[in-house]
């Protein structure tokens, strides 16, 4: 067996490309070595990622069914959609899936929830992930802190949804781990500026969390003004 993860990143300065690899490391840290040892000008992006049995050959299949997409025979780049290469990958890892308690799969939603937004994400965060195990769905919040003399402080929580009802039953979950974890994405996207205010602490600033949630809760409207 060869446990590890499967990601797909994508970078700005390259538009309309994916790169799919494998790495035993976490695909953040991944990106960040590819994104300092290559002269690309912008940073390298995890779009998707599942930890799962079988890496390697998982790799190869997703890369021979795209093979006529590939830019670069000697490279990892393909030419494809991102949300069909996000397809295609838990298409072939789904046989990988069923018995392995430890498999995880995560898509990241900053870009998604900057553009809802804007200003009222906090700088310091620098990734955004809906992160689903075969038990629970999580919002994973990575954020940044320099600390003097070139440091770097990371700081990665997770928050459970599971204490968020989809309104219809007491215990009916809004994020269900049962479900493709796409459809809870788009829930999540598509849910309540109170909602994503009330899922985890250190994703908005103090301000905008509080004018987010008394806008959509008690209709408590602001001024542009300070």
């Amino acid at each position: 067996m060869s446990n590890g993860y499967v990601y797909v990143l994508t970078n700005e300065s390259m538009k309309g490309l994916v790169k799919i690899g494998i790495t035993s490391i976490s695909p953040l840290e991944r990106a960040r070595k590819l994104s300092k040892h290559t002269s690309v000008p912008t940073p390298f992006k995890v779009a998707y990622e599942v930890y799962i049995e079988n890496s390697k050959e998982l790799e190869k299949e997703i890369h021979t069914e795209l093979d006529d997409f590939r830019v670069n025979s000697r490279r990892e780049f393909f030419n494809y959609p991102l949300n069909k290469t996000i397809e295609l990958v838990q298409l072939l890892s789904k046989k990988d899936r069923s018995n392995n308690e430890d498999i995880y799969e995560s898509i990241d939603i900053l870009g998604a929830l900057k553009e809802k937004y804007e200003d009222f994400i906090n700088e310091s965060v620098t990734s955004v992930k809906l992160y689903q195990t075969k038990e629970r769905v999580s919002l994973q919040v990575t954020s940044e802190y320099e600390i003097g003399n070139d440091l770097l402080d990371e700081v990665i929580r997770r928050t459970d949804l599971g204490f968020i009802s989809d309104g219809e039953y007491e215990k009916s979950l809004a994020f269900d781990p049962k479900k493709p974890i796409q459809v809870n994405v788009d829930s999540f996207l598509m849910s309540s500026p109170a909602t994503h205010v009330v899922s985890h602490t250190d994703l908005f600033t103090e301000k905008g969390a509080e004018q987010l949630y008394n806008e959509d809760v008690h209709g408590i409207q602001y001024s542009n003004e300070d």
